[in-house]
């Protein structure tokens, strides 16, 4: 005789041949199986786990927009939803800011409230977010923390290219020499 099976071990049954049917597969304790190549991902942490540094971002809802744009002598360059340049710092080694206090009220970290949103021209694979220690997700790009520059006013400027170690970033994620 057949008996129906409850509703959420089907699912979990289905899961697991999705996983298996997929060359990336599942991470265990994950219910998000991996994405295939040229589909978007949907970051989600376990709730055992708790997140990763570079997931540490709500993926329920959409995070800060990170397109590109064409910046006379610079090229093409990262810049926010509004076309405000965006930057790296040299200083930063790792997916960490360094940049707290007076550094952060001269070159404000470009947070996030839910995973990064890739604008066209910007590869979504290359996003990421990383904690600060206030409690806030910074917008990560090739694992550099992005940041603007307080002096920048409007979208365009520009004006933070090459201070020091700060530099605006290209679509690869490396930072911009020229200008």
């Amino acid at each position: 005789m057949f008996k129906p099976r409850p509703a959420a071990a089907l699912a979990a049954a289905l899961l697991a041949l999705l996983c298996a049917a997929t060359a990336a597969g599942c991470a265990p304790g994950d219910p998000t199986p991996a994405p295939l190549p040229g589909e978007p991902r949907q970051e989600s942490a376990s709730p055992s786990q708790g997140p990763s540094p570079e997931q540490s971002a709500s993926p329920e809802r959409p995070g800060t927009q990170v397109g590109l744009a064409e910046d006379a002598g610079l090229g093409p360059i990262l810049v926010d939803s509004q076309g405000r340049t965006l930057y790296l710092f040299d200083g930063d080694t790792s997916t960490r800011s360094t940049c707290y206090a007076d550094c952060a009220a001269a070159w404000p970290p470009l947070t996030t409230a839910g995973f990064p949103v890739a604008g066209t021209g910007v590869d979504d694979g290359l996003l990421g977010v990383g904690p600060r220690t206030d409690g806030a997700s910074q917008v990560l790009y090739k694992g550099h923390p992005l940041y603007y520059n307080a002096q920048d006013t409007q979208a365009g400027d520009a004006s933070g290219e090459q201070i020091d170690q700060w530099f605006a970033v290209d679509a690869l994620g490396d930072k911009v020499t020229g200008g």
